[in-house]
């Protein structure tokens, strides 16, 4: 999974100073999902704060004297990203746009048309002829998005054009100055602005009311021919800009509606959209490579941990998302909602698996035990570095020591450990690279990801490169590549390689074995989550016997247990007992019927009872909740059913 895009997602740039190409870490097996929360009328009335996101029959709903708009959320990827998932994925913040206008009652679909040709999108966009046409900018997509936006306009003239995003909220005037196609940028968070763009043009005043509204930056004097915003023959000249007030950050997050609840896509994959989520807005720290504080704000914001539980539940019963990643910037820094949120997981007992990043001085033995009995499965560090010397130049607020700490404590509870590190940085020599590698052989975790370092637009590395002459804001517009690396030479590509080989070599070593889990079972009791790292050891190791011990211990504790039934169902067609299979996996689909893996390995061991009748019903039941399943979507005679994986099974086609 790329980091890059998972950070990215959640509004906060393309990552933190970590160039393009990395992969996140993390490679545990994906399960589960979450129920409980609040009443829906309690869901509602938060819902009809102040921004206009009310209930379906309050005043938040659309207007009637206003014009009913079609809205457009578009996203495409940089060229070079076409045939790679995690680049194509669609920003969460524009899921949140999205579900902020609909929620209003306004005419808003999210449309990913990155696995497109620039054709295709051509015609569709020419055939919808959008009225109002939102684009995510970033720094890697900023040519793309451009051009998506120019196509845009030449499919609707009238249409009013706006952009967001990481990449232009920090160079507004850079955006205006060199692409006529755009009319408007939404700085900072995009749902209260998006929805105060869209009344206006409803009512068709929008030029009237631009200077009133907060969090925009646009050309002055605003555009003839009323309100059609037509376009202009060459770029207005620098100076002639207007920025807004700046908009306030939206304080409570449980008013925002969920991006699942009325999702309205176009090339979006739902089921994995979905399995990421955010929970918190802003970062405490103030790293020289992270853009987030200036987008967000260093000030903390937090979904309550019953919206959390709530959002969860929501995605495993209408979308059949069974695990989640938790992509804010620092999930655990308030240590009574992580608490909370475990406590619910656990008293729902809907036996969830997710993972979250953290920050090394936001965690402890409490916090990390809670999230392990709360099916946590792995945890991302930013660590960036082994040279104490590199970490003040970088300004992480972290030093090696609470690194080897929070290391220990991580594996002392069974969590998998990954880590992010840097390099490539200015003035970092062989003896700083030497400090990172014994840093990673000391603290042994399982993954990791190094990203030589990058610089974008709205950091301090960004502004001490204007400062030195060394980068100017044409760079963005003239330099076709990704993003603008600190250095580029021989020795980053060396170190590079350096840190993949002993990330490699350290992760091979550093697996839970029998040992381990019996000192975690001393500090986190036997939880759901750690007997299923159990069982997979011992399934590993050929013990399918022990392996079925832990899945059953599951089933006895909770017998609605999802994930003990799928691996209970995966272990028994691995040994060719395809009954039992089928009767797990039945279950499996009775306790999640959304979840449509569920149906489809159903379907695969009716087949090896030569049940073809129910089989298909199967396959057709999983083709109903994702129409883009391999084996669900394969014709029944073209199948060869293989077991595969725990929880997960394979085929191939005659």
């Amino acid at each position: 999974m790329r980091l890059q895009s998972v950070r990215r997602a959640v509004g906060g740039g393309r990552v933190a100073g970590r160039g393009p190409g990395a992969l996140r870490p993390g490679t545990f097996s994906p399960p589960a999902g979450a129920h409980h929360v609040p009443p829906a009328s309690r869901r509602e009335a938060a819902r009809a704060g102040a921004r206009g996101a009310k209930a379906p029959d309050g005043p938040g709903r659309r207007q009637d004297q206003e014009k009913r708009v079609k809205i457009l959320l578009a996203y495409t990827c940089h060229d070079l990203g076409k045939l790679e998932f995690y680049s194509r994925f669609t920003p969460l913040g524009l899921g949140y746009i999205n579900g902020v206008l609909r929620h209003a009652g306004h005419d808003a679909r999210l449309l990913n048309c990155s696995a497109w040709s620039w054709a295709r999108t051509a015609r569709f966009l020419k055939d919808e002829r959008p009225d109002v046409f939102g684009v995510s900018v970033f720094t890697f997509n900023r040519h793309e998005a451009m051009r998506l936006a120019a196509l845009a306009r030449a499919a609707n003239p009238h249409c009013l054009i706006v952009v967001g995003g990481p990449h232009a909220t920090h160079l507004a005037h850079h955006l205006l100055e060199h692409y006529p196609q755009v009319d408007v940028v939404v700085r900072g968070e995009g749902e209260e602005t998006m929805l105060d763009l869209v009344k206006a043009r409803g009512r068709g005043d929008l030029q009237r009311s631009l200077p009133s509204i907060a969090g925009v930056t646009f050309r002055e004097p605003a555009r003839p021919a009323g309100d059609a915003f037509p376009s202009t023959d060459v770029p207005s000249p620098a100076g002639r800009f207007v920025d807004t007030r700046e908009r306030a950050v939206i304080m409570d997050l449980d008013t925002l509606p969920h991006p699942c609840t009325e999702p309205a896509t176009i090339g979006v994959d739902p089921i994995s959209q979905f399995e990421f989520i955010i929970t918190s807005r802003g970062c405490p720290a103030a790293c020289t490579f992270c853009s987030s504080p200036d987008f967000w704000g260093r000030g903390l914001r937090f979904r309550s941990a019953a919206d959390m539980i709530d959002e969860v539940r929501q995605l495993r019963e209408q979308h059949g998302v069974v695990y989640v990643s938790v992509r804010d910037d620092t999930f655990t820094v308030n240590k009574k909602r992580v608490i909370d949120f475990c406590r619910g997981l656990i008293e729902s007992r809907i036996d969830l698996l997710w993972d979250c990043p953290s920050r090394v001085n936001a965690v402890d033995e409490e916090r990390l035990s809670w999230m392990r009995r709360a099916g946590c499965t792995h945890i991302q560090y930013g660590v960036e570095s082994g040279s104490p010397r590199m970490l003040l130049r970088l300004n992480k607020g972290i030093t090696v020591d609470q690194v080897r700490t929070a290391a220990q404590t991580t594996r002392r509870v069974g969590l998998g450990l990954s880590i992010y590190l840097i390099t490539g940085i200015d003035s970092e020599t062989d003896e700083d690279l030497d400090s990172t590698v014994r840093l990673i052989q000391a603290i042994r975790p399982h993954d990791g990801l190094v990203s030589p370092l990058t610089i974008y637009p709205g950091t301090a590395l960004c502004e001490e490169a204007r400062a030195r002459g060394d980068l100017t804001d044409d760079y963005w517009a003239r330099d076709r590549r990704e993003a603008y690396y600190a250095r580029e030479d021989a020795w980053t590509r060396r170190s590079v390689r350096t840190l993949m080989s002993t990330l490699r070599g350290v992760g091979r070593a550093a697996a839970y074995g029998e040992a381990d889990f019996e000192q975690q079972r001393e500090i986190v009791g036997d939880c759901y989550a750690l007997r299923l790292s159990a069982g997979e050891y011992w399934q590993r190791r050929g013990a399918l016997g022990r392996a079925r011990e832990e899945y059953l211990a599951i089933l006895a504790d909770n017998p609605r247990s999802l994930w003990a039934r799928m691996r209970l169902g995966a272990l028994a067609s691995r040994q060719k007992r395809f009954s039992d299979s089928a009767t797990h996996y039945r279950a499996a689909a009775d306790v999640a019927p959304a979840f449509q893996l569920a149906h489809t390995l159903l379907g695969t061991a009716l087949l090896r009872l030569r049940r073809r009748e129910e089989a298909l019903v199967c396959f057709a039941r999983g083709r109903s909740f994702d129409p883009s399943e391999p084996i669900a979507r394969t014709p029944v005679h073209r199948l060869r059913i293989r077991p595969g994986l725990p929880g997960r099974t394979t085929a191939s086609t005659v």
